[in-house]
């Protein structure tokens, strides 16, 4: 086990395969994620881009909302002009 500084607090942490933040950034990002995905449950907004996301609920960092999608936790799917899952 290796000790590390979250990279948003500076607090010391224990690094694992699971957990890239300490345990308080980790609930905050939780909250954050479970807006986001309240957000785009609605059928009105699952084609909202991730700006419109970010401004709707209030969720900062775009890099977060990239995180989600990288780890899996939120997925995309393309739309053609016409309205139509690609």
């Amino acid at each position: 086990m290796e000790i590390f500084n979250c990279p948003n607090c500076n607090s010391l942490f224990v690094m694992t395969k699971f957990r890239d933040v300490c345990d308080a950034c980790y609930k905050e990002e939780e909250a954050q994620y479970d807006k986001v995905y309240a957000y785009i449950r609605k059928k009105i907004n699952r084609t909202a881009s991730m700006m419109q996301v970010v401004k709707d609920t209030g969720v900062e960092e775009t890099s977060l909302i990239i995180k989600f999608v990288k780890t899996g936790k939120l997925r995309i799917f393309a739309v053609s002009q016409s309205g139509n899952s690609l």
